[in-house]
């Protein structure tokens, strides 16, 4: 492919501690069929730099690399928004630092975006564990979503369709971030919820994709690997209460909308599972458990405008039925469970949906 009339392309990855695997991922950026790209490499002050210098040092395309550093430690979610608002592409595309794209990644999202303009493409996937085993991931039937009033958020929550939550492997328009100011929380080590969530509410159309362009690694140090194996820590913890509310808070102009319901139970159910996470964490003493599960059981709700019927009515009846309970209550239900050992049952129901 030629460079000129091919617009460019931001692409983003924020580095930090990846030593072992960040060379195969650097490598699958650079291998790009896409002639056109900036590459966006935030240093967050890890152990991985020295190779990803020498990594770039000795590309072809190293010259198209800008290292931006962030001077001390700031976690994930800043550094996306470093790269956020170093880019200068029409479009966006970030990836983590031990995940794989193949090399025509980013033209297939091009030309899925070329083909027909929405505010965001996204591709399906598949898992990879660490000694380079792949299983099931997300695959996406293709699915072009816009039209009426909120197209994107009818489709994930009114349908209740499947729209993964991660930022990555997602080709965004730029213009359509800035405009609606969509950003990561600060502060926050799991950024993708936020994120996601502000994008899917905002965007006004969307391509899912079948073909199948990341392999993303189920690394058992990462911050998802470490909650999995280890429960949640204070701050992961602290991290999803303040989510729920935020979800709770920004949802309020969509009272009258017909899946204004859906919103609010996927806030509930979101909320009863991480209370759950929480009183299952052996890393948090009993009493700071009880003060968390409380935050996370008390988010406030706005009742819907009007009633609304659907085939997610009683899920919603049921889960406001249970918040409206007594705090005790409330906490009470979610120990017997954890006691009862419910959480892969709990999995199922909500996994990948944050």
């Amino acid at each position: 492919m030629e460079q000129n009339n091919h617009p460019l392309i931001s692409f983003g990855i924020p580095v930090y501690n990846a030593a072992d695997l960040i060379e195969r991922t650097l490598l699958s950026a650079l291998n790009q069929t896409y002639p056109n790209i900036e590459y966006l490499f935030v240093d967050d002050k890890g152990n991985s730099m020295d190779i990803v210098r020498r990594v770039v040092n000795g590309h072809p395309r190293g010259h198209a690399v800008r290292i931006i550093d962030q001077q001390c430690n700031q976690g994930i979610a800043v550094a996306r928004n470093t790269i956020l608002d170093h880019a200068q592409g029409e479009y966006l595309f970030t990836m983590d630092c031990d995940d794989v794209i193949v090399p025509d990644c980013i033209e297939i999202l091009y030309n899925q975006m070329r083909s027909h303009p929405v505010d965001f493409v996204a591709a399906s996937f598949v898992r990879m564990d660490m000694n380079g085993n792949t299983y099931k991931g997300c695959r996406y039937e293709d699915t072009l979503v816009e039209g009426g009033t909120y197209p994107v958020a009818r489709y994930r929550y009114g349908e209740g369709k499947e729209l993964f939550v991660a930022s990555w492997n997602k080709l965004y328009r730029l213009d359509f971030l800035k405009k609606h100011d969509i950003r990561c929380r600060v502060g926050h080590y799991n950024e993708d919820p936020w994120f996601t969530y502000q994008v899917i509410l905002n965007a006004r159309s969307c391509h899912l994709i079948p073909h199948c362009t990341l392999h993303y690694t189920c690394n058992p140090e990462s911050v998802s690997g470490l909650s999995a194996s280890r429960g949640y820590t204070e701050n992961i913890a602290r991290q999803y209460v303040e989510i729920q509310q935020l979800k709770s808070n920004y949802i309020r102009p969509l009272t009258a909308e017909t899946f204004y319901r859906n919103l609010l139970a996927d806030i509930m159910q979101m909320s009863l599972y991480h209370a759950y996470r929480i009183a299952d964490s052996r890393l948090l003493p009993a009493a700071l458990r009880k003060e968390l599960m409380r935050q996370i059981l008390s988010v406030y709700f706005t009742a819907p405008a009007r009633g609304h019927g659907g085939k997610r009515t009683a899920k919603y009846l049921l889960l406001r039925a249970f918040f409206s309970l007594p705090m005790t209550l409330k906490c009470g239900m979610v120990g017997l469970g954890r006691t009862l050992q419910v959480k892969k049952r709990i999995s199922r129901w909500v996994h990948f949906k944050h």
